[in-house]
C-alpha cells in the first residue's frame, strides 16, 4: 500500500469583497476590489491597505488573487501584492497628500485576505523618480481618517 498526499487545488480569483468597519460611523461597509488583466478589455489591479507588524497602513497593488483548497476542507485566500513603501522623497510642488514608492515586481509579497483592511486609491506622480504615488485620502471621510491615523 502506498500513501500519497492529495495536492491542493488553486483557483484564481478576479474580484474580492472586503468587509470593514467604518471609522466615521462604525457601520459595516464593503469594498469591491478587482484583480483582472482583462476587465472590460483593459487591465485593472486595485490597491489595498493590509495589516502588518511594522507599518500601520501597509499598501500594495493586487497582482494575483487565489483561493487554495487544502485537505480537510480547509480554504485559504491569498493575494500576491506589489508593495508600496514609505518614502522621504517630495515633489517640487507642495502637497499634503502622503506619498508611497512602488517596489519592483521582484519584491512582491503574499498576504492572506483576512489581513486586508480596506481598498485604497493611489495616483502615479508623473515626472518623479522611480514609481512614486500619491495616496488619495480625500475619497471619503473613512479613508481620510485611516490614512492620517485619526481615531
Amino acid at each position: 500500500m502506498s500513501a500519497y498526499l492529495k495536492c491542493p487545488q488553486i483557483e484564481q480569483c478576479k474580484v474580492i469583497y472586503v468587509e470593514y468597519q467604518s471609522k466615521v460611523d462604525w457601520r459595516s461597509s464593503r469594498d469591491i476590489l478587482h484583480c483582472n488583466p482583462r476587465f472590460h478589455n483593459a487591465p485593472r489591479f486595485d490597491c489595498i491597505i493590509y495589516e502588518t507588524d511594522d507599518d500601520l497602513i501597509a499598501m500594495g497593488e493586487l497582482f494575483f488573487v487565489f483561493r487554495c483548497h487544502l485537505p480537510g476542507n480547509v480554504v485559504i485566500d491569498f493575494a500576491m501584492v506589489r508593495t508600496f513603501r514609505k518614502t522621504t522623497w517630495q515633489p517640487n510642488t507642495r502637497t499634503d497628500c502622503p506619498i508611497r514608492e512602488k517596489m519592483p515586481a521582484t519584491a512582491a509579497s503574499f498576504v492572506t485576505l483576512e489581513h486586508v483592511v480596506h481598498g485604497t486609491l493611489l495616483c502615479p506622480i508623473f515626472g518623479g523618480k522611480a514609481e512614486m504615488h500619491y495616496i488619495i485620502d480625500c475619497v471619503d471621510e473613512d479613508m481620510y481618517l485611516r490614512v492620517n491615523n485619526i481615531d
